[in-house]
C-alpha cells in the first residue's frame, strides 16, 4: 500500500512521515495515536502539503475525519506560488467527491475562499463531478462575491451552461450586477448575440436567458454604460475602481473604455424611458 500514490515519502520525512505511513497503511488508530502527539497537525512538508492534504490525495475519507477531528486546517494553502490553493479547493479536482464530502461532513466552511472567490467559483475549471450540487448541499452561498462584485453564475455562463441552470433553480441571484454595471442579463444576451446560431452552445444560452426570464429578467438589458448611468456608478481615480458616486472621492474616465456606440445609446435611451421612465440623452 506504501508503495502506491501519492507517496507518503515524496511529501514528508520524521514523524510526519511516520503518521503519513500509517494513514497510507489504513492503521487508523495508530495514525491517531502519532498525529495526536505532533506538536503542530498542520506542519506542511514539501509542496506545503500537510497529513490533512495527503488524506485527501489519497482519498482516505477515515483519515480526513480523523485528521479534521484533531483540528486540521482544510484552508491550509498547499503548493508554491500560482499553483498555490486550499486543501478545500484541492479536493474538488477529484472525479470522486468522497474527500470534498468528508471535508464538508467534517465542518469545512463551503464559502472557504481562495483568492476573493468562494469554492463554488472552481466548479467551471473541474472535471466532471458533483462538487457543485455538495457545495449547495452543504449550504454554499451560491450569490457570493468576488472583487469585482460577480457572483459564480458570470463564470458559468461562459462554458458551465448546465450547471448555471442549476444555481438559477438553487437560489442564485438571476438580477445580479457587478461593481461596473455589468448585469448577468447583458453578459447573457451579450454572449447569444455573438455565437453562432449553428452551436450547441448558443442553444444552451437561449434556455439560460429563458430561465432567467421566466425569474422576471426583462430582456433586452441596458448596456453597462446605461446601467453605471441608472445606478449612479462613476469610475473613480481615488479609491480606484467603479463605485457609487457617493463614495467617490475624486471621479476619472477609464482610459482602457471604448466610448459608447450611438445606435447603443439610442438602445439604452428607449429601455431607460420606457422601462424606467427616465427621458435622458446619453
Amino acid at each position: 500500500m506504501v508503495d502506491s500514490k501519492p507517496y507518503p515519502s515524496a511529501f514528508f520525512s520524521g514523524e510526519l512521515l511516520l503518521v503519513a505511513q500509517a494513514i497510507k497503511e489504513k492503521e487508523l488508530k495508530k495514525a491517531k495515536k502519532l498525529a495526536e502527539a505532533l506538536p503542530d497537525i498542520d506542519a506542511p512538508g514539501k509542496e506545503n502539503f500537510t497529513l490533512l492534504a495527503f488524506a485527501v490525495a489519497d482519498n482516505n475519507v477515515p483519515a480526513i475525519k480523523m485528521l479534521m477531528a484533531l483540528g486540521a486546517d482544510p484552508a491550509h494553502q498547499i503548493g508554491k506560488h500560482k499553483d498555490r490553493g486550499t486543501i478545500g479547493s484541492f479536493s474538488m479536482w477529484n472525479r470522486s467527491t468522497k474527500a470534498l464530502r468528508a471535508l464538508l461532513e467534517s465542518g469545512m466552511d463551503p464559502d472557504q475562499r481562495e483568492t476573493d472567490r468562494t469554492l463554488i467559483y472552481k466548479v467551471p475549471e473541474l472535471r466532471d463531478n458533483d462538487s457543485l450540487k455538495l457545495l449547495v448541499k452543504f449550504g454554499a452561498d451560491v450569490n457570493a462575491r468576488d472583487r469585482l462584485g460577480q457572483t459564480p453564475l458570470f463564470n458559468f455562463v461562459l462554458a458551465s451552461f448546465d450547471e448555471a441552470i442549476y444555481l438559477l433553480e438553487n437560489g442564485a441571484d438571476p438580477f445580479v450586477m457587478d461593481k461596473a454595471g455589468v448585469t448577468l442579463a447583458y453578459s447573457v444576451q451579450n454572449r447569444i448575440e455573438n455565437m453562432s446560431s449553428e452551436l450547441e452552445a448558443y442553444q444552451k444560452m437561449l434556455t439560460i436567458q429563458q430561465k432567467m426570464t421566466e425569474l422576471g429578467v426583462t430582456f433586452p438589458a441596458l448596456t453597462p454604460y446605461g446601467e453605471r448611468f441608472r445606478n449612479g456608478i462613476v469610475y473613480c481615480k481615488e479609491p480606484r475602481g467603479y463605485r457609487p458616486r457617493a463614495e467617490c472621492k475624486v471621479e476619472g474616465v477609464n482610459r482602457f473604455l471604448k466610448p459608447q456606440s450611438e445606435e447603443s445609446k439610442l438602445a439604452d435611451e428607449k429601455i431607460l424611458r420606457e422601462r424606467y421612465g427616465i427621458d435622458v440623452h446619453l
